[in-house]
């Protein structure tokens, strides 16, 4: 039964080709994620070692502030590193800058920004080895108006030694002469992504917003001494402050990047997955037809001796050797583009650590997920009875009696059943996390479409979508409509992987297009009497710069100023202590065991970590609509907070209560509720500080204004006459921008655009194997009707008519799974906003993208015929008289 299998797997070569098509795209995508994963990371080591090499002891501030964008901790002051220098066993010590608050500006007069890339950052020059980089060209800078720089980042941008460099920070925009170039590595020549720039000690400390202080202090041992030894006497001179070892430190670091790349891994894996899902409908279904084709051989087999069991395993076999090979190529395939990926990354960052060579633990998991796909989705087959042999003996591969219900369609029952419990459990909130049930519920219902959605409306489907054509007699549409009724599990099982995709698709494109829609209406009222909004970029630092709000309301035909900071505390409240208990700080809690911290530990109350705006007392909630506004924003200016109604009545907080807090630069400060309001500009708009607040509080390069607020008389053309006089005012600061109401609210939903592209990119793959499957499904069914198609053509019928009847069997499938999807996906769309807006009914207004799901539908058509045509070809070229003969 062995080289029964064997044989089987050489005779159909062709098909079983293009069934591991799905397998191969599936495991390539999983294996080359996880490949590239594991280079990055080892990448990343690498480089952030190289950083960091010269580091044995790093002494920083233990107040420590944690936010959405990392830790934050105040800078040290200079004349700590003369104490450190005292300490035992040392041999340098210096202090370091390093701060993300200047950006460069290119030849073009733009500033060359990151955007979600790696950051510009702040260095100072010190000529020791300790200093991150290695000079590759040029010397260091001496005076304050010469500056270093990465190599990557002059070449990239035309710059060369001597030039005039134009930088922008936060308070003015200066030119320094470029006198060097580094790199990391031993020869300088390779380079981590972030953009350093080198200047002088000063100038380093005025970009960074701390004269007089620095970020931390590095120290490097006498040899001999190890960084415990370092660090244990390094702690001893300095007890108020945090110390810790260089090999920690590089740790550290590398884990808060390592952090991004996992979640990068993981969401790409999640689309590999899904591609996996959809390749094993196509692996089934095909499955399914060559076992039907081969009735006549199975049955002579059992005629000749073999067991039920025998045949079983034969197939089985046949089917893991297809999966094992096809998990064999997608691994090579997985490598081949984790490669590619890696050098298209070296373009910008030089990716070191291993080759992309798969590692063991990477081949063993995907080889083992295509046999498994495999063996999953065949199941057990059923082989006919020695009976059957002589109803087949003039049949050249036709498909047994389609059979209304059987195992496979009740476990799918199940799934549904099951599905919609789950749903029901999470959108009645019985449940702790409604979008957990929800998800798991959804996704089961997804995978039940298959075997009892999908063939229920098969047969219907097919012929209403024919209808019009039918109607009028046209044959090709005829036929086509029962071909694709005959088999309805058939033609469901074909349809579902593009079911999958689809959904998907349209579960993103609607939920994407109704937050989008509910940023707009919300930034729309909320903006209230705003005309112009003076903001930076929406990642930089750098803010707006202090004059703007300082002189614009000199500008003829403004009426109100109002500049806007940020900025992180700690809440230190019972609400806020409770949550840190119940939320404990996992990289503490392993610090602590590990006894890793010297000096002090973290020197920070336990509280709530929160983010806040910042308000001009005078006139913001004026401006703005915030809803019902109860209290005197003006009030306590230096100390002042106002929360979200809802959030201060949850917190037990009423106007003119003491509110104690924590800042890392400060400390416990008491902040005194001035305010309460009803809404927020989004969903994490519920805590206000006034500017002054923010500005005693900050840690050096926070007290920004992030974005000026301006409303002006309304006299036509005042807001374009404005508008010109503050892009004037701003016009040495290329990366600040001046926008009405309509920019402003364009740009801040863009990035939901770029997120549904980066998703229907993904998905893409998902619907490319899809494809695929509706090709490969027609070309088996091509050959099983062979004499059908014989008999069609004996009879008169063109070879153009039957070329289009395949291809409209193939469009009834496209768009019978595309609308199944749309359906699905619509209904998914709605579960889920539901329980998104289960503890907040105002989050999400639903609204419907109906102009991109006509485009899908009709992509998905002209996607289907397109891959009907090999098959339909083959079918219009195959010899009549050989087709109709049998043997």
């Amino acid at each position: 039964m062995l080289r029964v299998a064997f044989k089987d797997l050489m005779a159909r070569k062709r098909r079983l080709v293009t069934t591991g098509i799905a397998i191969i795209l599936g495991i390539a995508f999983l294996s080359g994620t996880q490949v590239l994963g594991g280079v990055l990371n080892d990448s990343i080591d690498s480089l952030v070692t190289d950083v960091y090499k010269g580091y044995d002891a790093v002494v920083r501030s233990p107040e420590v502030q944690e936010s959405a964008f990392g830790e934050f901790r105040p800078p040290v002051d200079a004349d700590v590193v003369d104490q450190v220098r005292t300490a035992e066993g040392i041999r340098a010590a210096y202090g370091i800058i390093e701060a993300p608050t200047v950006q460069l500006i290119g030849s073009d007069g733009k500033v060359i920004s990151s955007g979600f890339g790696p950051p510009t950052l702040v260095f100072n020059w010190i000529d020791d080895p300790i200093r991150p980089g290695r000079l590759n060209a040029g010397r260091g800078p001496e005076a304050d108006d010469e500056m270093a720089m990465d190599f990557a980042t002059a070449e990239d941008n035309g710059f060369s030694i001597g030039d005039r460099v134009e930088v922008v920070g936060q308070k003015q925009t200066a030119e320094f002469t470029l006198v060097g170039l580094l790199g990391l590595g031993d020869e300088g020549n390779l380079t981590s992504g972030v953009k350093p720039l080198y200047f002088t000690d000063t100038v380093a400390q005025e970009l960074a917003g701390s004269p007089g202080q620095y970020s931390y202090i590095a120290a490097a041992a006498v040899e001999g001494v190890s960084e415990e030894q370092l660090a244990e006497s390094v702690s001893a001179v300095v007890p108020d402050q945090q110390v810790v070892t260089g090999d920690q430190w590089t740790e550290q670091n590398s884990e808060q990047i390592a952090q991004f790349v996992g979640i990068l891994t993981t969401t790409v894996t999640v689309f590999g997955v899904i591609a996996v899902v959809v390749a094993s409908f196509i692996i089934y279904n095909t499955f399914s037809i060559i076992v039907a084709q081969r009735t006549r051989e199975t049955a002579l087999l059992r005629a000749i001796g073999a067991h039920r069991r025998q045949v079983v395993l034969a197939t089985l076999i046949e089917a893991a050797l297809v999966g094992l090979v096809a998990s064999v190529v997608g691994l090579i395939g997985g490598t081949l583009l984790a490669t590619g990926i890696k050098a298209l990354i070296g373009t910008a960052v030089s990716v070191q650590g291993r080759n992309c060579a798969a590692h063991p633990r990477h081949a063993c998991h995907g080889v083992r997920s295509g046999p498994r796909g495999h063996l999953a989705v065949r199941g057990h087959p059923r082989h006919p009875r020695i009976a059957h042999t002589a109803d087949r003996g003039h049949d050249r591969g036709g498909g047994g009696p389609y059979r209304p219900l059987d195992i496979t369609q009740g476990m799918g029952a199940m799934l549904v059943v099951g599905g919609l419990v789950l749903i029901a459990l999470g959108l009645t909130s019985t449940v702790d996390d409604e979008l957990v049930f929800v998800g798991a519920g959804l996704f089961c219902i997804l995978l039940s479409v298959a075997v009892v959605l999908g063939p229920l409306l098969a047969g219907p489907a097919s012929r209403a979508l024919t209808w019009p054509l039918t109607s009028r007699g046209n044959v090709t549409a005829r036929l086509a409509c029962e071909n694709a009724s005959r088999n309805p599990r058939r033609t469901a099982a074909t349809a579902a992987a593009l079911t999958v995709g689809v959904t998907l698709v349209v579960v993103i494109a609607v939920l994407a297009a109704s937050i989008k829609s509910s940023v707009t209406e919300e930034i729309e009222g909320a903006l209230g009497d705003v005309d112009l909004i003076v903001s930076a970029g929406q990642f930089s630092l750098l803010g707006v710069p202090p004059q703007v709000a300082e002189t614009a309301g000199s500008i003829e035909g403004v009426r109100e100023v109002s500049p806007v900071k940020f900025g992180f505390f700690r809440l230190l409240d019972d609400e806020g202590r409770r949550i840190a208990a119940e939320n404990p700080d996992p990289d503490t809690d392993a610090e602590d065991a590990a006894g890793q911290v010297f000096g002090m530990g973290d020197d920070a109350p336990e509280g709530e970590d929160v983010v806040a705006n910042g308000f001009e007392p005078a006139n913001y909630f004026e401006l703005v609509d915030l809803g019902e506004v109860v209290g005197n924003p003006e009030d306590s200016p230096g100390s002042a907070i106002a929360a979200q109604a809802e959030v201060a009545e949850e917190r037990g907080w009423s106007v003119g209560d003491t509110i104690p807090a924590y800042f890392a630069a400060t400390g416990e400060v008491d902040l005194t509720l001035v305010a309460t309001f009803t809404n927020g500009l989004g969903p994490e708009d519920k805590y206000y500080l006034s500017n002054e607040t923010v500005a005693a509080n900050a840690t050096p390069g926070f007290d920004i204004d992030f974005a000026v607020y301006i409303a002006t008389d309304d006299n036509p053309g005042t807001r374009e006459s404005v508008q010109a006089e503050l892009e004037k005012l701003t016009e040495d600061r290329p990366d600040v921008v001046v926008q009405d109401r309509a920019e402003f609210i364009e740009a801040q939903t863009a990035i939901i655009d770029v997120f549904v592209a980066v998703v229907y990119g993904l998905l893409a793959l998902a619907v490319i194997i899809a494809l695929i499957g509706i090709a490969n499904t027609l070309s088996l069914s091509v050959l099983e009707r062979t004499r059908e198609f014989g008999l069609l053509r004996a009879v008169g019928m063109s070879k153009r008519q039957l070329r289009w009847a395949v291809r409209a069997e193939a469009a009834v499938i496209a768009v019978f799974g595309t609308l199944l999807g749309m359906v699905i996906g619509i209904a998914f769309a709605i579960a889920l906003a539901t329980a998104l807006t289960a503890d907040d009914p105002g989050l999400l207004t639903l609204k419907l993208p109906v102009t991109q799901l006509v485009v899908i539908t009709v992509l998905a058509a002209l996607a289907g015929i397109v891959a009907a045509i090999p098959p339909a070809r083959r079918a219009a070229r195959m010899d009549v008289l050989q087709a109709i003969s049998t043997e």
